[in-house]
């Protein structure tokens, strides 16, 4: 299937359903102990134990970041210290279906006062995050990034991470929104440098940033590598769970500063800003740049064959776990997935264990880029495939944006 050439844009909660090669839209206490043993002949990183309070991983929010390249094993400790049951959920990572964190389907919560281990290879280069599999926890700030190195780290002077969070305020009800913890912060540049940004919504509430008098080069959604392609107007637009790398090339004069704008309830704020230097890092910029380190993400899909279902999204809150899966499949085959939208409100579709195709609407062909989590609008149908070749029982999560949890389905791979 060959991807579109160019799609419209309509609201900054159409998800990535609207994404081009101009639009960048993704979608309009605890004792946390971890390290990463690398695979080759190198000295790998001692074990690390991170303290934490009730308010957040290793007592901060976000947790602590998690560095590993591309095949190395994760070993995490999670020790639940809240007074309710709790699992880890890393969200976007592959990982084998005992180590997803899908309660009940890979086992049974955490209880107060114990721990689990999670112990598992990292299959994808990329910007994945990990977080309370309770959604109401990773609200009260349980969550944090797993960012995992390509095989050869593209060719990029700085490396930063921009996760957003929300919370209500206690005070009027309103969203207050943070950037790696904190209400703005500055990011220090030299002319003619590259930046690659790493955009994780950590947030319920779509995130809708800008960046001023900058190129703004997409490489990778979800973890997974893209074609590279300029976002008009230099916007990211992230759905909930959501992730967008880009490369940014610092061209502006010493001594200037351009904001990153992030759209508020009420209005735009500059929560990020780049602030410009005397140095300069080379004479003149970077080229264009080459596409990232493809992942083993399938090439093909077989549609001959294909599994075709339906999941129907009605509002109101969730109600269980089905009993049967909404489908299941023999490790290999290809699952062709209508999410019908019925509720007068977005909703936001997180798979589990897999990344997808959204498929265009005129069954033509599908988008080009991979995807772990869409929102579909309103009284409107989504279509996505993905290749069912991760064996297990795996959650298919969906819930209104910045609303009531709409409930939980599965499916099955054999």
């Amino acid at each position: 299937m060959a991807p579109p050439s160019s799609l419209g844009l309509r609201t900054c909660y159409q998800s990535i359903a609207t994404l081009s090669r101009r639009h960048v839209l993704v979608g309009c206490g605890c004792v946390f102990a971890a390290t990463v043993r690398h695979t080759d002949a190198e000295t790998s990183p001692g074990l690390t134990v991170l303290h934490a309070t009730s308010m957040g991983f290793s007592g901060a929010v976000p947790g602590p970041v998690i560095r590993a390249r591309r095949g190395d094993e994760i070993k995490v400790r999670l020790v639940n210290g809240l007074d309710e049951p709790m699992a880890l959920h890393w969200h976007g990572v592959r990982v084998p279906n005992a180590m997803d964190g899908g309660v009940p389907l890979t086992g049974p919560p955490v209880v107060p006062g114990t721990s689990v281990d999670y112990r598992f290879p990292v299959p994808d280069a990329g910007t994945f995050w990990y977080r309370a599999a309770s959604r109401s926890q990773q609200e009260s700030g349980l969550y944090g990034a797993l960012l995992v190195a390509e095989p050869v780290p593209p060719l990029v002077d700085q490396d930063r991470l921009l996760i957003f969070g929300g919370r209500r305020s206690s005070r009027d009800g309103a969203q207050e929104f943070t950037l790696n913890g904190a209400a703005a912060l500055d990011i220090a540049v030299r002319v003619n440098e590259r930046l690659r940004l790493r955009f994780v919504n950590a947030s319920a509430r779509p995130m809708n940033a800008r960046i001023e008098n900058h190129r703004v080069i997409v490489m990778a959604l979800d973890g997974q590598p893209a074609e590279p392609f300029a976002s008009r107007d230099g916007r990211i637009v992230l759905a909930p769970g959501n992730r967008a790398d880009v490369f940014v090339d610092a061209t502006l004069a010493p001594g200037s500063i351009a904001p990153i704008m992030f759209t508020r309830e009420r209005g735009e704020s500059a929560m990020v800003r780049l602030v410009y230097g005397d140095m300069t890092a080379r004479q003149t910029p970077l080229g264009d740049p080459a596409p990232l380190a493809a992942n083993r993400v399938p090439l093909r899909m077989d549609f001959s064959r294909a599994l075709r279902i339906a999941l129907p999204i009605e509002g109101g809150n969730a109600t269980g776990l089905p009993g049967m899966p909404l489908v299941s499949a023999a490790r290999g085959r290809t699952v062709v997935m209508a999410i019908d939208n019925r509720d007068a409100g977005a909703h936001v579709v997180h798979l589990h264990g897999h990344h997808f195709r959204l498929l265009d609407r005129l069954d033509d062909g599908w988008k080009p880029y991979w995807l772990d989590t869409v929102a579909v609008e309103r009284r409107q149908t989504a279509r996505i495939a993905f290749l069912a070749d991760n064996p297990g029982r795996w959650l298919i999560e969906h819930h209104a944006i910045d609303g009531p949890a709409a409930g939980v389905n599965w499916f099955e791979v054999k």
